[in-house]
């Protein structure tokens, strides 16, 4: 009998304590405190007594029972504490019922009336139109050579002058031009005098005649009608000088347009027909100093 509560003290002490723990710290530690204390009693025992096998078996049934129960407890309290019971929801609220609308009945419907058609008033109809907006007026045209250049001119190709003369007087000029005239002179050596300043108009106030560089080698002279040609042959003519040489050798180039309007603008020298281009040379005479004898007889 003494070996069989052997095997038994270490089948308890060889039971895993893993499962014991699932009960808590406090029912695992009364458990192992009472199979200490009761194996250590039987432990003890000398001989076999009935009586106190049976006070033995009592209380291990003891034991085994009540950390169920009490692990069973501590749970169902633990479970409580922390999973309070939910309240019950609240029933849903049932929405009320819309009141009936009533349907109209077609005999009260109202009868469908035309719309008055719109009379336009007598001073829509007369009202102005939205005024176009004014278009710009086109900008004036510059004066430009017109396109007939005919014209009748007659000047002499050769002009015998000293050739120790530093000062030549243009013979007349016949030019026949029913428009506005200009004339561009030119000089290789010398320059020209028309006995008359510059003069230029201006675009509010057009002038009917304009001479442009006066005392220079490049001369021009517009005016209406034949003013530019009789303001070539004022005087004994126009007046060609050179303070640096003879003029012997020279020749001087007269070019003659016949324009839209008065202008000296340089520019409309070349629009003119090279027809209308005369050139008169310069030529010295020639001129000697010979002793010549002869007799004389005096009376």
């Amino acid at each position: 009998m003494t070996f069989e509560f052997v095997l038994i003290n270490e089948r308890v002490a060889k039971r895993p304590r893993g499962n014991l723990r699932a009960f808590g710290y406090y029912t695992v530690f009364i458990i192992d405190f009472s199979g200490k204390v009761i194996l250590g009693f039987v432990s003890k025992l000398g001989k076999f007594s009935l009586k106190k096998l049976l006070i033995a078996l009592s209380c291990l049934a003891l034991i085994s029972v009540l950390p169920s129960s009490f692990a069973a407890d501590v749970v169902d309290t633990l479970i409580a504490v922390v999973d309070p019971p939910a309240a019950d929801p609240a029933p849903p609220v049932e929405p009320a019922p819309a009141p009936p609308t009533e349907t109209p009945s077609p005999a009260a419907a109202p009868a469908p009336t035309e719309a008055p058609t719109p009379v336009a008033s007598p001073e829509a109809a007369v009202a102005p139109t939205a005024s176009a907006s004014p278009t710009p007026s086109p900008s004036p045209t510059p004066p430009h050579a017109i396109a007939n250049q005919n014209m009748t001119i007659k000047v002499p190709n050769v002009l015998a002058v000293d050739p120790r003369a530093h000062t030549v007087f243009l013979p007349q000029i016949y030019v026949a031009n029913a428009g506005n005239l200009l004339v561009c002179a030119s000089s290789s050596y010398g320059s020209f005098d028309a006995h008359v300043m510059d003069i230029s108009g201006t675009k509010e106030t057009p002038s009917t005649l304009e001479v442009s560089g006066s005392y220079t080698p490049f001369l021009r002279i517009a005016g209406l009608g034949s003013q530019a040609a009789y303001l070539i042959n004022s005087g004994p003519g126009m007046r060609v000088f050179s303070s640096a040489r003879s003029l012997a050798g020279s020749y001087v180039q007269l070019r003659f347009v016949a324009l839209s309007e008065v202008s000296s603008d340089p520019k409309l020298c070349n629009d003119g027909s090279p027809s209308n281009t005369r050139t008169i040379h310069l030529r010295g005479l020639d001129l000697d100093l010979n002793m010549v004898k002869g007799d004389v007889t005096l009376k």
